[in-house]
């Protein structure tokens, strides 16, 4: 009798990628058996090509006897997604081979690819011509290896062209995203308030706590319900599901909440990625926002022939031949017409004017240069992601800090 006393192979999930895994056997010179191996999709590994196929055949075993104490076999795992796959080394038949604890059969399972989707957001969205304001990012990638892959959102920003939404872009000049643009949501259902539902208290018992982090924000409770003061997870317990928060608040059990990991590196925390941001800018060309008088006449109504990029509540000034600025002279109020095809448009400023039809009327901001007024903007940004996430994850990217749309008033 001859005994396989141990076999191994590693067990941890396969990269999509694919790989190469050396399966070690060690037992006494003589021992003789038989491997196979076959996936969840009905396929068998073939030992001459190293591949799997559809049809089992004489190829689709290996028989071997030790010569020595130790045999190892390469087998090459190919490229693919959950897919499953079973080794099985059992005694060759009409043999005295005694493997240790029975015949080996060993499950190894291929992860999937995760996909980052990198969204840029704002909380203004009809201001914008489009939602999302520029197309979604995405970057894919596997879980189980580390990598480094470079991310590139680009796209222009434009302001919507409706009367009640047209009145331009406010934006930083030489404005760049930070690591609190970034931020992170997902929901959670509350299974139970150990304060008692509805009672304020500042721990709370979750279904899961996937994606939760210590520092997130819980955002809304009860659906749609804003804490009264800022509320961050403080403590997780992975053994209880139980929640931690910084200070108290009526949770009912049964309820959603929405929690935000807010910065690029507290959003990767919670969502099992590591990613870095490069470099970003925000250009907003060289074309100022200007318009034409419609119609003469003076005083502090001016009519013009469109009002697109033009902002009221006194954020922008204006320049142009015979315009009296020989004091504080700002955009009030705008009456919107934003292509000019309505014969309306019209704002209001502090200092009585007396202009000529078709005067050139260029606009800035009041703050002399710190903030450009435009119609459209064009954001670049650089990331590079080391670590990708065991599922599909969307990251958001706020541009509020960077534009804040105009106002008519």
């Amino acid at each position: 009798m001859a005994n396989i006393n141990s076999i191994s192979i590693l067990t941890t999930d396969l990269d999509a990628a694919g790989e190469n895994r050396s399966l070690s056997i060690q037992g006494e010179v003589g021992a003789q058996a038989t491997m196979q191996v076959v996936s969840s999709t009905n396929k068998f590994y073939n030992f001459v090509t190293s591949s799997f196929e559809s049809s089992f055949n004489t190829k689709s075993k290996l028989e071997f006897e030790l010569t020595s104490a130790n045999f190892s076999k390469l087998i090459h795992f190919p490229a693919g997604n959950s897919v499953k796959y079973f080794v099985i080394v059992s005694p060759k038949p009409y043999t005295d081979t005694v493997i240790s604890g029975g015949v080996y059969i060993q499950e190894i399972g291929s992860i999937s690819d995760s996909t980052i989707t990198f969204a840029v957001t704002t909380d203004n969205t009809a201001k914008y011509a489009s939602d999302p304001v520029i197309a979604n990012t995405t970057t894919t990638g596997s879980p189980s290896t580390s990598t480094s892959k470079i991310v590139n959102i680009s796209g222009t920003i434009s302001n919507a062209t409706t009367d009640a939404n047209s009145q331009g872009l406010i934006v930083i000049d030489r404005g760049q995203l930070n690591n609190n643009s970034f931020n992170f949501e997902t929901t959670k259902v509350i299974s139970s308030n150990p304060s008692g539902s509805g009672v304020a208290g500042a721990r709370a018992i979750l279904s899961d706590i996937t994606d939760l982090v210590v520092g997130m924000r819980l955002i809304f409770h009860k659906g749609t319900t804003a804490p009264s003061s800022t509320t961050v997870i403080q403590t997780i317990d992975t053994s209880t599901n139980q929640v931690v928060f910084s200070s108290s608040v009526a949770f009912e059990d049964g309820e959603t909440m929405t929690l935000r990991a807010v910065g690029l590196s507290l959003a990767a925390s919670a969502i099992g990625a590591s990613i870095t941001l490069n470099s970003s800018s925000i250009d907003t060309g060289t074309s100022p926002v200007t318009t034409n008088v419609r119609a003469g006449g003076s005083g502090t109504t001016i009519n013009v022939t469109k009002t697109q990029g033009i902002p009221g509540g006194s954020v922008a000034i204006f320049n142009g031949l015979g315009v009296d600025n020989s004091s504080t002279n700002n955009v009030n109020v705008v009456t919107p017409d934003p292509d000019g095809t309505d014969g309306d448009g019209v704002i209001t400023c502090d200092v009585s004017q007396t202009l000529s039809v078709g005067t050139q009327l260029t606009f800035t901001h009041a703050s002399g240069g710190k903030q450009v007024l435009t119609t459209a903007a064009t954001l670049n940004a650089q990331l590079t992601v080391t670590q990708f996430p065991q599922a599909n994850k969307t990251i958001n990217v706020s541009i509020d800090d960077l534009i804040t749309p105009g106002t008519v008033s």
